[in-house]
């Protein structure tokens, strides 16, 4: 068992080899001095892959930079052929661990320091620039060769390797956090790439200018045009910062450097190369600037999701006073139980004493007690809301029992998960709708009454909209004056400042409007967000390092 999970271990260190070598092959195949493509992918592989596979990834580079070291032996000499076989990858460990390590350039959550990540560009960028000078300072030359301006030589792979990682870096990071960690299946990833408004207007803005400007770049008889056309590649970048931060900078710039190579007439243009360091520039400044207005846009997130210490302490005194209702209602139910059991008493006595004496009206009036005393309990505490849900209090509770007692019609529509709000959101719905009827049907003569209920979920934020549409009666005379709906509704009489108190708890609004045929109020409510499951602990075994011991890191 040991041998087989060491050969799996080599394995994986194989994998990883091959397809870094692989992608390396590859990228260095569409790069050139101005555009270093894989010194980005270079650059990414070391900021995401574990420690533990770096030495894999020496391994990796150590095959294509050993080729073309021995193969061109003959031409620049043993010296250079020794230089270039050390490989990059191996330069740019020490830099990246440190900001991996002390400066946390890729967090687990949060934002992406994108001051850091550009920091470790700069230095990891000379540090290649510098490797390849020295290989240039040692190679043996032809004596009828031009003299070396190593002045333009070192400005050329600097601005190469520094754009080709501002190329595919950004745009790696930008992956990682807003997709990956998001879905379990490519599918799922794809729908979620398809339905973001950064890729929407990526597809729909930023790609149809960028082509109109390669477009003009192309057919431009000037040298000047061209150059013009490659600085304004720049304007579309800087609208897509200014809308998603530096996710936008990272897919425009990302973009914009692809039509920018497209409009080059030579690899090796001069002015070419001033435009692309304008465009660098411009990427990196809008990575630093969108990274602030990400950070911006994180702390208002963050500050929606606190509530204020003022809505909590009403929240909890409403809570407070909901339980001081709970307990008078359970008080009045033993009470009514206390009576009804001394009824029958009394009953019983009474036929042994009189055993001609009809109690039936007698009866008939402890009953009627009994049951304003259940209305009462209802309004303090409904017994249908608690047993059977929001919906079912509202279409069987005491509001359709009184409105039906006053011969008003009463219908009640719900879509939406309702059900799926909490207990106390719920109960303040069943007082603000009894609010509302009890208004409507105190301030207007009312006909019929049709109550509907939406509930949804927008992110991890629940909603739910309530319409009460009053349909006034021909005869004004059909109001319900003073109590009998306010005890049995267990409604305040305050109106519609009563019902905007409570609604704004919830960071709701009220609106109410006149309509051909009567009133309607309407109101939406939002809950906080919802609160993800307890993560369940599972306890793991601790397995031995099955990393060989030369290849450990750390």
């Amino acid at each position: 068992m040991s041998g087989f999970s060491r050969g799996n271990v080599w394995l994986q260190h194989a994998a990883v080899a091959v397809a870094y070598a692989l992608g390396y092959a590859l990228l260095r195949q569409l790069s050139w001095s101005h555009w270093v493509l894989f010194a980005g992918y270079r650059l990414s592989v070391l900021m995401l892959t574990p420690y533990r596979y770096w030495p894999a990834l020496i391994v990796g580079e150590l095959v294509p930079v050993g080729y073309t070291s021995l193969s061109c032996l003959e031409t620049f000499g043993w010296l250079w052929s020794s230089v270039m076989m050390v490989p990059p990858i191996a330069l740019a460990m020490p830099p990246v661990k440190f900001c991996r390590e002390r400066l946390g350039m890729v967090p687990a959550k949060g934002q992406v320091p994108m001051g850091v990540v550009l920091s470790c560009t700069l230095v990891v960028s000379g540090v290649w620039t510098l490797a390849n000078a020295a290989a240039l300072s040692v190679a043996l030359l032809p004596a009828n060769a031009p003299a070396i301006d190593y002045g333009v030589e070192i400005s050329r792979w600097f601005v190469g390797n520094f754009l080709g990682i501002l190329t595919v870096v950004p745009l790696v990071l930008l992956v990682r956090s807003r997709w990956s960690r998001r879905a379990s299946t490519p599918w799922a990833i794809f729908l979620q790439v398809m339905q973001c408004r950064l890729v929407l207007e990526t597809a729909g803005l930023l790609v149809p200018a960028l082509a109109l400007l390669v477009w003009i770049g192309l057919d431009a008889r000037s040298e000047g045009s061209r150059q013009v056309a490659q600085m304004l590649m720049f304007l579309p970048v800087v609208a897509l910062a200014l809308r998603h931060g530096w996710h936008g900078a990272a897919i425009g710039g990302t973009v914009a450097s692809f039509c920018i190579v497209l409009t080059m007439q030579k690899h090796y243009d001069t002015t070419t190369l001033q435009s692309e360091v304008f465009v660098a520039f411009a990427i990196s400044s809008m990575l630093l600037f969108g990274s602030r207005i990400a950070a911006l846009h994180w702390a208002d997130k963050q500050q929606a999701h606190t509530s204020d210490p003022s809505i909590e302490l009403a929240l909890r005194i409403q809570a407070q006073a909901e339980e001081q209702f709970r307990q008078a209602a359970q008080a009045i139910e033993l009470v009514s139980e206390s009576v009804h059991e001394t009824e029958e008493v009394m009953f019983e006595h009474l036929r042994q004493l009189w055993p001609a004496v009809d109690t039936r009206a007698l009866r008939r009036r402890t009953t009627l007690s009994r049951e304003q005393l259940f209305q009462v309990v209802d309004g303090l505490h409904p017994v249908t809301l608690r047993e059977q849900g929001l919906v079912a209090a509202l279409r069987h509770g005491g509001v359709a029992r009184a409105l039906d007692t006053h011969r008003i019609g009463y219908w009640v529509h719900a879509h939406g998960n309702t059900q799926q709000l909490s207990k106390s959101l719920q109960l303040a719905l069943h007082r603000i709708v009894y609010e509302a009827v009890n208004h409507l049907c105190a301030s207007h003569g009312v006909s019929d009454l049709t109550v509907r209920i939406r509930g949804g979920q927008f992110g991890d934020r629940r909603w739910v909209v309530v319409r009460v549409d009053a349909l006034f009666a021909s005869d004004p005379a059909q109001r319900i004056h003073g109590g009998p709906l306010l005890y049995r509704l267990g409604a305040t009489g305050l109106g519609i400042d009563a019902i905007k108190d409570r609604v704004a708890l919830y960071d709701g609004k009220v609106r109410v409007r006149t309509t051909e045929h009567g009133e309607l109020i309407s109101l939406m409510l939002y809950e906080a967000g919802v609160a993800p499951e307890r993560t369940r602990v599972v306890r793991v075994n601790q397995q031995p390092n099955t990393t060989p011991a030369f290849l450990t890191l750390r």
